[in-house]
């Protein structure tokens, strides 16, 4: 487990907020950028999670209680952020929700939840940054989407429209904020396993299960997304994020595709 001892590091200096930040990819991400020297916001929902992760990274990482489908909850983070750091550096939209299931029987609360975690929330952090990542003089935001968009998958109808739509707001953003230097980009990212990670979310879809995951298997579905190497890993993710961030400034990665094979 990686510790930032207050060291050095390509990112020594450098403030960056991780949504998701207590499991899967975005606690692999949390882990590297610490590791390189960043000050690293840690934001999520779990109390106990956070506190842990913490006192893993040390005295320069900071968690903040944050349920980014909530705007006033979001609204407090990032005034917790502006007011220890004054400023951000990088934003990491990883905060995600995956759950399949027949459209038929997708419920009012399963359709929100969806929404707002993977919609609205990437809104709501964007729009909380800008300022921070304007104060820094630049920045970076990295929106997580998924293969969802590319290929057509069963029971996914509100993930694919919710990741269509970040995807959209990437562009949108990219080309508002260009000549403030703060770049935006879309990271397609494919199975990822680790903590969290990996089929287990389609494999456990609730009440679901014994639709969902016999006909993902069935045509072949698992095997396709996952690949012949069993997936990758979150802490190769979290290698592309570090990648991203440390790109020349003259340089802007819109798009960027991530995934086994």
């Amino acid at each position: 487990m990686s510790e930032n001892n207050g060291g050095g590091g390509q990112l020594a200096g450098k403030v960056v907020a991780v949504t998701g930040a207590t499991s899967g990819s975005g606690l692999a991400i949390a882990r590297r950028f610490a590791a390189e020297g960043a000050d690293v916001v840690l934001m999520a929902r779990g109390v106990d999670r956070l506190k842990a992760l913490e006192e893993e990274l040390g005295p320069r990482a900071v968690g903040l209680t944050t349920d980014v489908g909530d705007a006033e909850s979001v609204r407090a983070a990032f005034d917790a952020v502006g007011g220890r750091f004054g400023k951000l550096d990088a934003l990491i939209n990883n905060a995600g929700l995956h759950r399949p299931c027949p459209f038929e029987r997708l419920t009012d609360d399963e359709i929100l939840t969806q929404v707002r975690c993977n919609l609205l929330g990437p809104i709501y952090t964007c729009r909380a940054a800008i300022p921070l990542l304007r104060a820094a003089g630049g920045g970076d935001i990295i929106n997580t989407s998924s293969e969802v968009t590319l290929e057509v998958f069963p029971y996914e109808a509100v993930y694919k429209s919710t990741k269509a739509g970040l995807e959209a707001l990437g562009q949108a953003l990219s080309l508002e904020f260009e000549k403030e230097e703060i770049r935006v980009t879309t990271l397609i990212q494919g199975v990822a396993l680790g903590e969290g990670g990996g089929s287990t979310d389609w494999q456990d879809s609730g009440e679901h299960t014994q639709l969902v995951w016999p006909r993902l298997q069935a045509e072949g579905t698992i095997n396709r997304v996952i690949g012949k190497h069993g997936g990758m890993t979150v802490e190769s993710v979290a290698d592309v994020h570090v990648f991203i961030v440390t790109r020349p400034r003259g340089q802007k990665l819109d798009v960027i595709r991530v995934r086994s094979y």
